[in-house]
């Protein structure tokens, strides 16, 4: 119990970066877009919640679910509730569906230590089938609220997804023996 709650604390804390990182950072830097209904095209969040399942397997899915409920709930405070519930839910159980498929097909994600002999194709393919999985759960969602199918909204969300974890995973690759370093 005492390993899945430092899990949580950890990819919680890890999904709140992310999301903050992307607040203050990449959506001033869109411009005019409208985030909530097409999707951004750096969505760094999708790293918090990629890298922590990758690494950390399922115990991270309920941390990334309560995350993701306080960011667009509480910090982003979205129009209707459920929304944004929808949404979140789409995104982490397509999170969740991605690893129990990779899960049951055998395919090693971490062959031995976190980011130091990792399977970085798996890595990759990972990221691509969630962020595909969530564009194309939430591209049905969006048409199923505003009434109009639009196939840019789950490519928006796809491409964002996989640029935004991708970015995440290469700030976390060089900097993670920066870290290594302060703890000895």
């Amino acid at each position: 119990m005492g390993k899945f709650f430092e899990i949580s604390i950890y990819t919680f804390i890890f999904h709140i970066l992310c999301y903050v990182l992307w607040l203050i950072i990449v959506v001033p830097a869109e411009g005019p877009t409208n985030v909530s209904a097409l999707g951004s095209l750096i969505y760094l969040p999708h790293a918090g919640r990629v890298l922590p399942v990758i690494f950390f397997g399922w115990k991270a899915v309920p941390a990334v679910f309560a995350a993701e409920f306080l960011e667009w709930e509480v910090l982003w405070q979205g129009e209707d509730f459920y929304r944004t519930a929808v949404a979140t839910s789409i995104s982490t159980i397509a999170v969740l569906s991605t690893w129990a498929t990779f899960f049951l097909l055998g395919v090693d994600l971490n062959q031995s230590d976190v980011l130091k002999a990792t399977n970085w194709k798996h890595v990759f393919l990972f990221i691509f089938f969630a962020s595909a999985a969530n564009g194309l759960g939430n591209g049905a969602w969006y048409t199923y609220i505003y009434g109009q199918a639009d196939p840019l909204i789950s490519l928006r969300f796809l491409v964002g997804d996989v640029v935004g974890a991708t970015i995440m995973l290469i700030l976390l690759v060089l900097f993670y023996p920066m870290f290594r370093n302060f703890q000895k």
